[in-house]
């Protein structure tokens, strides 16, 4: 699924869920810059039905591609935080959950992609996908993706709404 906006749902999701425990930023961006990959490969060689998804869609490039993520939000941690703020999201930008948060969004990311795409290996260098099952549940799957980020917006929406009630009472 390249360069769309669907693997934010699981990303909004579970960050909605953890915004105690991740830092919202570096899980939505984990969950959609690898794709700036086969972006950049289709670009390459103009072939849409050779393999486009290469070392950041496997779990060791979730690692590094993390490492590197985490590191670029944290050289922006104080602007990130002051944006945060604005909209009344106190959330850690400590280097450790940067990249927690950034490589559970990558690897939500992995597990969907492997799901549909023959050329999505998450134990590379093995070239075996155990949970491949096929592009016919493509639109499905695109299904139950946007339903997560459904439920992921109500969940952050009424998780603010009790925070401004909270402090309305205190």
């Amino acid at each position: 699924m390249p360069l769309t906006p669907f693997h934010l749902g699981p990303g909004l999701f579970l960050g909605s869920l953890t915004l105690r425990f991740f830092n919202l930023w570096a899980i939505l961006l984990g969950s959609i810059v690898m794709d700036i990959e086969p972006a950049v490969l289709l670009i390459i060689y103009r072939c849409y039905h050779c393999p486009h998804h290469a070392f950041f869609h496997s779990i060791f490039g979730a690692i590094v591609g993390s490492l590197i993520l985490a590191a670029i939000l944290w050289r922006f941690r104080e602007k990130l935080d002051k944006i945060s703020l604005k909209f009344k999201i106190s959330q850690s930008f400590s280097f450790p959950v940067l990249f927690f948060s950034s490589l559970a969004g990558w690897i939500l990311h992995i597990f969907f992609d492997s799901l549909t795409h023959f050329d999505v290996f998450p134990f590379w260098p093995s070239e075996y996908n155990p949970i491949f099952i096929g592009p016919e549940i493509y639109w499905t799957l695109h299904l139950i993706l946007l339903i997560f980020g459904i439920a992921g917006l109500l969940i952050f929406i009424k998780t603010k709404r009790s925070l401004k009630q909270d402090a309305k009472n205190n």
